[in-house]
């Protein structure tokens, strides 16, 4: 799969996906900060809820530790930002963006239906492509593709054979 199909797989399998009320990009800062539940809900205000396609990918670049900080809406409505902003930047961007991703996605095999309970089987098997893109075609030019062929091979794999 070449990077143009498989931004169009990410952009088509996560249509219409909104943040809900789900952690945003600017919250999951403000819990990195520690700072006030005044101040945590400010930035919640000033995230984009909507359309994860209005995320930037300066946007995505600058904020690499977020989504450790994410729970199961955040994670669903920023996932294909993180993915299309990858595939789009792996040969030239120096973001731990890419890197955050990945480790995102590594989750025991037995944990994914516990813990992506939002992703739909489509979802799940766009993740798969993804994960298998990274390591094939961009394991390269990245730090951590060893952890992406992990990820793959143990957890998201078993999802690739159930794309519609």
């Amino acid at each position: 799969m070449n990077a143009a199909t498989l931004v169009m797989e990410i952009e088509s399998s996560f249509k219409g996906v909104a943040l809900e009320d789900g952690i945003g990009i600017l919250e999951a800062e403000a819990l990195d900060a520690c700072v006030s539940d005044a101040a945590r809900e400010k930035e919640r205000r000033r995230d984009e809820r909507d359309s994860w396609e209005c995320i930037s990918d300066e946007t995505i670049s600058q904020h690499y530790s977020v989504l450790c900080f994410m729970d199961q809406k955040g994670l669903r409505f920023h996932l294909p930002a993180y993915m299309r902003f990858a595939v789009r930047n792996y040969e030239t961007s120096n973001s731990a963006s890419i890197d955050s991703l990945i480790y995102a996605l590594c989750r025991a095999p037995q944990s994914v239906e516990k813990d992506w309970p939002l992703f739909s089987e489509k979802q799940k098997a766009t993740i798969a492509s993804f994960l298998k893109f990274m390591v094939l075609e961009a394991g390269d030019q990245f730090v951590d593709s060893w952890q992406a062929s992990l990820a793959y091979e143990r957890t998201w794999s078993k999802y690739e054979s159930m794309q519609t």
